[in-house]
């Protein structure tokens, strides 16, 4: 790699900013200054619980098994239900080191995926490793860093699809790898690095790259298909967010806060919307309200959460918008039935009817200091994962919370082997998780 490419990558690395970011890559390391914290997405209008459904049941499609977990969000739609999984009494079945874990100027950015018995992660510089689901050992690893480069850059997504793995890269490449045993099928480069994971459908590939455009290549050589512009932005979150599809329709949301709905077979725009910064937001904040947490559709709605602190709902077909509340955040709810369960920005779990946005309870995931003691600083939390009536909420604390749907108590905590971040995943009866260490682990019932 010259040196004029590699400046121009971590340049792309140091634009990124929010809450959810890295600092100026070439930054020194800063000292925490003292003071009470307070989120700047905190909202003067937060929103509240509607007393009138306190009697309405949180009724739920009944749990299903869910055998594999192969792209981001589980399903092509990012809404993979309600699993049939146990929560209490997981314990850790098997655990392994994926490689170098988040740090100061380097960070994951991406969650396992599985399908049927392998596991697939990565570690923060790019090394793909794939692990055996029943048992934890690991199949074959590789390097996605060029041959001319030896530092790497921000982590790498992941998709599976007919027996090959897809990769997007932070080194601006898209790669694609014989799932069973690791050889490269084909390589091919985009015109900047990416920070997520690519959606694969029908033989296409869906990717955001940090120069906010979406690309659609063929699954078979990698050759661009077509690509859309989003709206140029001056900052951009540290994830990108996976497209959804469903049926010939994929939806994108951007960092510039736009939500794109497109024809997959060659990307003609069927509507666009726009997230806007919810009332009270800082100015700095509202800048970089994009969408970092994965648009979900279900039952032909598409749920989209902005970084500035706000929801909508959007019917897929027509654009239209259903409804939109003053609440957001950067971790992809999860959706079943008439029901959404989303972590806010400001690290609160909150249940909403689907079709209204009615708010049916609001959970405090960090507990309040006791009199008279030092608030400890506080942990974020992963996407929620649903099964059996319950959401399994992993955080930074290195513990996992259960929560119940009915009335958003917390029933119980899983100790989990790190601070988790990363969306989990669960597979053949395990749940999977990703520490910020770049430990891989499996909990089973």
């Amino acid at each position: 790699m010259t040196i004029t490419r590699r400046a121009a990558l971590l340049a792309a690395t140091g634009m990124l900013a929010g809450c959810d970011t890295l600092d100026d890559i070439f930054a020194s390391r800063k000292d925490i200054l003292p003071g009470e914290r307070r989120s700047v997405l905190e909202m003067e209008k937060p929103v509240s619980v509607d007393e009138g459904l306190a009697a309405r049941p949180v009724d739920l499609p009944p749990p299903a098994p869910i055998a594999d977990w192969p792209q981001a969000g589980g399903t092509l739609d990012h809404s993979p239900g309600h699993a049939a999984l146990r929560l209490e009494g997981l314990r850790q079945a098997w655990s392994g080191s994926v490689g170098t874990g988040t740090a100061y100027r380097r960070r994951m950015t991406t969650g396992p995926i599985a399908s049927a018995d392998t596991v697939f992660a990565s570690d923060a510089y790019g090394v793909v490793s794939a692990w055996d689901l029943a048992r934890g050992g690991r199949r074959w690893r590789f390097d996605t860093r060029p041959e001319d480069d030896d530092v790497g850059a921000l982590g790498v997504g992941c998709a599976f699809d007919g027996g090959t793995l897809y990769i997007a890269t932070g080194m601006a490449e898209v790669i694609a790898l014989d799932a069973g045993n690791g050889t490269l099928r084909w390589r091919t480069r985009l015109s900047a690095p990416m920070r997520g994971a690519p959606t694969v459908a029908e033989g296409r590939i869906f990717v955001l790259t940090l120069d906010n455009q979406l690309n659609a290549l063929s699954a078979e050589d990698g050759h661009k298909l077509w690509s859309f512009q989003g709206q140029q932005v001056s900052a951009v979150p540290l994830g990108l967010a996976a497209p959804a599809v469903e049926g010939d329709t994929l939806v994108a949301g951007f960092p510039s806060g736009e939500l794109v709905a497109l024809r997959t077979a060659d990307g003609r725009v069927v509507w666009t919307e726009a997230l806007s910064a919810a009332p009270g937001v800082d100015r700095g904040i509202a800048d970089i309200a994009g969408v970092h947490a994965l648009p979900v559709i279900s039952d032909g709605r598409v749920i989209a959460l902005g970084m500035g602190g706000t929801t909508m709902v959007v019917d897929l077909r027509s654009g239209r918008r259903l409804w939109e509340r003053n609440v957001g955040g950067g971790v992809t709810p999860a959706v079943a039935g008439d029901w959404i369960f989303l972590v806010s920005a400001t690290q609160r779990l909150v249940a909403m009817t689907r079709d209204t946005g009615q708010v049916r309870w609001i959970t405090e995931l960090n507990p309040p200091a006791p009199a008279g003691r030092k608030v400890p600083e506080p942990a974020r939390f992963a996407a929620p994962l649903l099964a059996n009536g319950q959401l399994l909420v992993p955080g930074s604390g290195g513990e996992a919370l259960i929560v119940g749907v009915n009335d958003g108590a917390i029933a119980g905590r899983l100790s989990l082997p790190g601070p988790v971040t990363l969306a989990p995943a669960t597979a053949g009866g395990a749940v999977l998780v990703l520490s910020d260490d770049g430990t891989l682990a499996a909990l089973r019932g």
